[in-house]
């Protein structure tokens, strides 16, 4: 009896010190980066783009709008994608080999490194499609983006759809309600809070994503404008600002303090890696936010 206790013990402890040195390590690097952070860590930084800065570097409002437009509208096309094909698997298919098939897809789209997607895109996006998307730039970045993240939000919208209980939908289907009116009506307002978790976790994925937006957006050191312009390369003449024109991203700006030491202070590349996990942490808090509130409710 003393053997089973001291070895339950010895088990929580081990689950707390596991639990505090992963806490540990997160508040060290969290307090590395922001130590190195605070020389550059100011509002003018924050708030000033790249070009109106002196030199390289000295601003990142850019990289932070860049990186705000790629997650936006990547996890915008690629929601209703990722919900209709969970809709579809969780209650229209009826061969497993096909559900098998798709499932397998899925994961396999899911482990897929993300520098192999980044690949992808400068082929297919970049260079086969410039005429359509203008070569690097917005959305050839977001397209990309949206293979990376379809997988997270498929995942969970199938979740949530499994989790409804299946009493509700049979009351659907016994007052006569179509199969459609009980998935738009029963199905999804219970399924939301798991499928809009999963879109918010995805806007984090693509904010953080590095390698698949060096290969497809490129870099501008401008503030992405909105308008329409004549451009005789491109499919009807015209060329769509900001969609088809370069933009910048927080991971990138990372990237470059680092690639050019001499002309940008590390100290920089530390700001923008701080505001970027800033940023991921929100996003992750509103997640738990809409979670708790949708339990409450």
């Amino acid at each position: 009896m003393n053997y089973r206790k001291t070895k339950e013990k010895f088990y929580i402890f081990l689950c707390y010190f596991s639990a505090v040195l992963a806490t540990m390590a997160l508040f060290g690097i969290l307090g590395k980066i922001a130590f190195e952070a605070l020389p550059s860590l100011n509002l003018e930084f924050l708030l000033t783009p790249e070009n109106e800065a002196k030199g390289f570097g000295g601003g990142i409002a850019n990289a932070i709008v860049g990186t705000i437009l790629l997650s936006l509208l990547s996890t915008i096309m690629a929601s209703p994608i990722a919900v209709g094909t969970a809709l579809y698997m969780k209650r229209y298919a009826k061969n497993k080999h096909l559900i098998n098939n798709f499932s397998f897809i899925i994961d396999v789209l899911s482990g897929t490194p993300s520098i192999v997607l980044g690949i992808f895109g400068l082929m297919i996006f970049v260079y086969h499609m410039r005429f359509i998307t203008g070569g690097f730039s917005l959305i050839s970045g977001a397209i990309a983006l949206t293979i990376l993240i379809l997988p997270v939000i498929e995942r969970s919208a199938e979740e949530a759809i499994k989790s409804v209980p299946a009493e509700l939908e049979e009351a659907s289907y016994a007052l006569g309600a179509t199969k459609w009116e009980t998935i738009s009506k029963i199905t999804l307002p219970n399924a939301a809070t798991g499928i809009v978790t999963g879109i918010v976790l995805s806007v984090g994925r693509a904010a953080e994503e590095s390698a698949v937006v060096v290969l497809t957006a490129g870099y501008s050191q401008f503030m992405p404008e909105f308008g329409v312009s004549a451009k005789e390369s491109m499919l009807f003449g015209i060329r769509i600002s900001p969609l088809q024109n370069l933009v910048a991203s927080l991971p990138i700006t990372v990237y470059h303090s680092f690639e050019f030491p001499s002309m940008v202070s590390p100290s920089e590349g530390f700001a923008a890696a701080f505001v970027l996990i800033v940023i991921v942490m929100l996003i992750n808090a509103i997640t738990r936010l809409i979670v708790w509130r949708r339990r409450i409710g």
